[in-house]
């Protein structure tokens, strides 16, 4: 038994993409951007969408709560003493 093939509806098609066209640029820039990452991601609806980015934030946000901690203030004293031995180097250079 020969089933037709279902054909896309070409002026329904055409009118969807004049419509995404006449979006603002940042949109349309967001637009394609999903689009690429549900090519890349193989997900094929926004709550999928949803749920990937929930996960990878989740695994972001865990490993960093494993990682090192620092104490700003340690921090800020090493970057202070970093800067302090490069002004001393131009300085040397600039003589």
């Amino acid at each position: 038994m020969n089933t037709p093939m279902i054909k896309p509806d070409t002026e329904t098609s055409i009118e969807l993409v004049n419509r995404l066209l006449r979006l603002p640029d940042d949109t349309k820039a967001d637009l394609a951007h999903l689009l690429l990452d549900s090519v890349k991601e193989g997900f094929t609806n926004l709550e999928d969408a949803g749920l990937r980015d929930k996960s990878e934030l989740r695994r972001r946000i865990d490993e960093v709560d494993s990682g090192p901690k620092y104490d700003v203030f340690e921090v800020i004293a090493e970057m202070r003493k970093m800067l302090a031995e490069r002004r001393q180097l131009a300085d040397r250079y600039r003589k």
